[in-house]
């Protein structure tokens, strides 16, 4: 058991730093490009390439720290295999230079991608909490793990307001592009509403600021039974 906890501590903290470079290079990966080469469709590219391979990272990252889990294994685990599949193929349409599908069919698929991407973070994000607030989980692991619900609980929020361009392609004010960097813009936009900052989309639809209203709700809704569970103890 204690190998097992040790192991799951780790895991936990290789998801934490996996999530905390999507986040910086979906703020940052841009504007640092930028400032070596001027703005082109090969910088653009660039960093979409350095942002999907992160992204890779965080997959992996979160099949070993669900793989560490006490309870609702083959939940688990089915969850996570929707999530990879969504992701491969999402990937796979969303990639610099890749052309497969009219952009009809290419909108449809990328849809369902993100609709079976926000569902199975959410369930992991709810194994999750039921595993670090389990008994056997002690208060390091706890933290550490709270920290990555946090963060996934921004990334899965990301796929929501995707959702919301694919339908309304100008929903953030912005035109989707149905790629890696529209994505990107997403993520970084989930991170301004759980940091509490002002909004990077002022002229977003009615619905797009909706949600954003929610996540809020629910970001500061998980640290108050945090900080619950925590004085409970």
């Amino acid at each position: 058991m204690e190998n097992k906890n040790k192991n799951r501590l780790k895991y936990f903290k290789q998801t934490i730093f996996s999530q905390f470079m999507m986040a910086f290079e979906a703020l940052l990966i841009e504007d640092l490009i930028h400032m070596a080469v001027p703005p082109s469709e090969a910088a653009k590219s660039f960093g979409e390439i350095i942002f999907l391979l992160t992204t890779i990272w965080y997959m992996y990252s979160l099949y070993k720290m669900v793989r560490c889990f006490d309870s609702n294994a083959k939940i688990v685990n089915g969850m996570y295999i929707a999530l990879v599949t969504a992701f491969v193929i999402g990937a796979t349409l969303a990639s610099p230079g890749v052309e497969i599908f009219d952009d009809i069919t290419k909108r449809f698929i990328l849809f369902g991608v993100q609709v079976t991407l926000y569902s199975s973070f959410c369930m992991l994000i709810y194994y999750t909490i039921i595993e670090i607030f389990g008994e056997n989980s002690n208060m390091e692991e706890r933290m550490w793990g709270s920290a990555a619900v946090f963060l996934m609980i921004a990334i899965s929020f990301a796929s929501m307001y995707d959702i919301v361009c694919l339908v309304y392609p100008n929903a953030t004010g912005v035109l989707h592009e149905m790629r890696f960097h529209s994505y990107m813009m997403c993520v970084a936009y989930s991170l301004n509403v759980v940091g509490a900052l002002d909004t990077a989309f002022p002229e977003a639809i009615p619905i797009v600021k909706d949600i954003s209203i929610l996540e809020a709700v629910w970001s500061h809704l998980f640290g108050l039974l945090l900080v619950g569970r925590l004085l409970s103890k």
